[in-house]
């Protein structure tokens, strides 16, 4: 499967990280770090979709894309083993789904995830992966006693390809 995701500034990137540590020492479950995979908000997912046609359908709309605020705002669940934070499904969020998934229309029998599609998607940063109940009671905690809202910056946006993740190319984002 492919991820095209954003990232983002240090200063979000590091806070986020601090999140997913604290919940990882104090649950026992270090998925995300086991497994490298760095603070993101994924915008769209595909299968089935040739490798170098799709790079270079991204490669056609990156130009359009730049940096932008997401306000982190609430932690969630997706029951039963994610836990994540959430940002402000703000215009500038979903510009960018749009244009990420307009760019995927063109793949014809290319197997898209539709809650990662406009209107479906909810965006969110996973912290922890993989948890049992009890991991997630507890991560759940930790996130509701150290999470305060704050502000960060889209940076960057990458294509990966997931289990095992692998970055495949990204795009610095002009302010």
């Amino acid at each position: 499967m492919y991820l095209v995701s954003l990232y983002f500034d240090s200063q979000t990137e590091k806070t986020l990280r601090k999140h997913m540590e604290k919940v990882a020492v104090k649950t026992g479950n270090a998925y995300m770090a086991e497994h490298r995979i760095p603070p993101h908000l994924t915008i769209a997912a595909c299968e089935n979709c040739p490798e170098e046609e799709l790079i270079s359908a991204l490669e056609e709309c990156s130009a359009a894309w730049r940096a932008g605020a997401v306000d982190w705002v609430a932690i969630g669940c997706f029951k039963p083993h994610v836990l994540f934070l959430e940002p402000v499904l703000n215009q500038y969020l979903h510009d960018l789904c749009v244009s990420v998934n307009t760019a995927l229309d063109r793949f014809e029998g290319a197997k898209r995830k539709s809650r990662y599609q406009p209107f479906g998607w909810m965006p969110h940063a996973a912290v922890a992966r993989r948890l049992t109940e009890k991991q997630m009671l507890t991560g759940f905690h930790v996130l509701q006693t150290n999470f305060s809202p704050f502000s960060g910056k889209g940076v960057k946006i990458g294509l990966g390809r997931s289990s095992p993740y692998q970055n495949l190319k990204t795009w610095d984002l002009q302010e």
